[in-house]
């Protein structure tokens, strides 16, 4: 009698098993962290910079998103005494007006990442298509194309930032407008480029005599080959446009209203004196070393991403 009673426990038990579907749920933990694997292997490859160069950008991505939390005063208030040295109240000090300069850091990465990531998405990804489309049409389409795209690229293009910046006024829409009129050129050339070639193929030509239409050879075939060279681009040119938007500000060109590390570097730069005091150091130093940190970490990333996405580089790493 005992051992019937045992022996219904483990059939009741086992019942219970099966009706939780543990083995369902064991092969879906599998696949999860499979895929967590797969997502993590790319970044295997990178080099201890690039590591270090993606985890500066996630840090001030967070410092941008959370801006708000990690800061005790707004940017635009004035919550302390003229030119106050860094202390318990004011991590960094404070400006000539008494504004926070932690407060503005951290909201001045907003801006520099908005613009950059702005300019490098449309011009980037835009100019690609653009050149793609431009060299699967062929004809007149392209020729057009390729000389509105020479004549881009010749022209001096940050003395003509500064004249179309002044001429539309300080604005972060007209900002991200001039960044994108003179960085869209190149990806557009190379992207026209590397579709002349590919559309060359056997299987494209197979396909294309199969019924396959434009769009389907351009999305399934010839886009996702370009889209490594793009974004390897497209990191170059956030880091083209940040480094713009911070000499657009620094000559005050910038939006004046909102807080970046250029205005910062403007503000600073344009006190009396201020080489010869210490507010410099608290002052002047910080945007300047965000700036040049962030530049770093996306140089790092851009060249073990070209590394890796184009085999026929044999990039060691380290410097």
């Amino acid at each position: 009698m005992i051992k019937d009673i045992a022996a219904s426990g483990n059939a009741g038990i086992l019942s219970f098993i099966q009706a939780l579907h543990i083995n369902s749920i064991v092969s879906s933990i599998a696949r999860t962290f499979s895929r967590f694997r797969t997502i993590a292997k790319p970044f295997s490859r990178f080099s201890t910079e690039g590591k270090i160069g993606i985890l500066g950008i996630l840090c001030i991505i967070l410092m941008a998103v959370f801006a708000p939390v990690i800061t005790i005063y707004p940017p635009q208030k004035i919550t302390g005494d003229s030119l106050e040295s860094p202390g318990p109240g004011h991590i960094l000090g404070t400006d000539e007006l008494g504004m926070d300069i932690w407060s503005q850091i951290c909201y001045g990465a907003r801006m520099s990442l908005t613009i950059g990531f702005a300019v490098a998405f449309l011009s980037g990804f835009g100019g690609g298509a653009v050149g793609i489309l431009a060299g699967y049409m062929g004809g007149r389409i392209d020729q057009g194309l390729m000389r509105i795209i020479d004549v881009t690229m010749a022209l001096p293009s940050f003395p003509l930032l500064i004249v179309i910046s002044a001429f539309l006024g300080p604005s972060i829409l007209n900002v991200i407008f001039i960044l994108v009129l003179f960085s869209w050129a190149k990806p557009a050339r190379i992207a026209r480029s590397q579709t002349l070639s590919l559309k060359q193929n056997n299987y494209i030509i197979a396909a294309r005599n199969y019924g396959a239409k434009p769009f389907y050879l351009l999305w399934r075939h010839i886009f996702p080959e370009v889209m490594p060279v793009l974004l390897v681009l497209v990191i170059g040119i956030s880091s083209h446009a940040i480094i713009a938007e911070a000499g657009l500000a620094f000559l005050g060109l910038g939006d004046p209203t909102s807080k970046s590390w250029g205005m910062m570097l403007n503000h600073a730069t344009g006190f009396r004196s201020i080489y010869f005091t210490p507010y410099w150091q608290w002052w002047l130093l910080p945007p300047l070393f965000m700036l040049i940190f962030l530049l770093l970490c996306l140089a790092f990333i851009s060249r073990d991403m070209e590394r890796i996405l184009d085999p026929k580089l044999k990039i060691k790493k380290g410097f």
